[in-house]
């Protein structure tokens, strides 16, 4: 498969980003559906790894349950729980298993924070491809695995679109770029369904799993970030579409 990379001037194409708190149409939308996934409101387990989640190491993304890999978090802030990650030179992918239909639910939506981004990460580059901060969505198995990766990155412009170079089958887009919005609360909408079709060329199968990735093994830098509020949003049905008399 040829690699592919693609930098949109302006805008991002299928998503939307605010700082701080979003507006109200898009926290609680007039007609949508909102399939809440996880919120971290586990006031029992502050400094622990998120109950229900899975922490996964390697290329072969096996589990694990070694202390020094699982540096995911539930922290609390004004009395609003998240997910934090701090490491140093450490990659795991923390993750729950899902079962998501994206021609149902099409739209992604969470927000996150970076404190500290890994020195010089560079996703197109495997010297080092490290992100800030990820959200991924994995289809298919594991050994035919497809990943949707958004990410935060440290230098790669906002609006690049990519390939891993280490696996063709993940895919890369650029929601946030830099230090420019470190220290702030930004909340993401992308349109996950047509995101997929693009990049792939093809319908996506279930959503297996949604992982968050904040990555410092090859920069061996210092990184930080915050996760919160992932939601999957369903559309309100076209007229047409509810119309039996309605021609295509």
């Amino acid at each position: 498969m040829r690699r592919f990379q693609k930098i949109i001037t302006g805008i991002l194409i299928g998503s939307t980003a605010y700082a701080a708190d979003p507006p109200a149409r898009l926290y609680t939308p007039s007609r949508d559906s909102v399939l809440i996934l996880e919120r971290f409101e586990y006031p029992g387990q502050l400094g622990r790894f998120p109950p229900n989640w899975e922490g996964r190491v390697g290329w072969r993304q096996k589990k694990t349950k070694k202390k020094e890999d699982l540096y995911y978090t539930i922290q609390a802030e004004n009395g609003d729980h998240f997910l934090r990650a701090e490491t140093v030179g450490r990659a795991t992918n923390a993750g729950r298993p899902v079962k998501i239909n994206l021609r149902v639910w099409k739209k992604l939506r969470w927000r996150w924070r970076v404190h500290r981004l890994p020195s010089g990460g560079n996703e197109n580059d495997k010297e080092t491809n490290d992100s800030a901060a990820a959200v991924r969505l994995l289809f298919g198995s594991k050994y035919r695995f497809k990943t949707l990766k958004y990410v935060w990155s440290a230098t790669l412009p906002a609006g690049t679109q990519s390939e891993s170079p280490h696996h063709e089958s993940t895919k890369v887009i650029v929601l946030q770029s830099g230090s420019g919005n470190t220290g702030k609360w930004i909340w993401e909408e992308v349109n996950a369904y047509e995101d997929y079709k693009r990049v792939f060329g093809s319908d996506p199968r279930l959503v297996q799993a949604v992982a968050v990735l904040t990555d410092s093994d090859n920069t061996n830098s210092l990184v930080k970030a915050d996760y919160d509020d992932i939601a999957f949003l369903m559309e309100p049905p076209h007229s047409s579409d509810m119309d039996p008399d309605a021609k295509p």
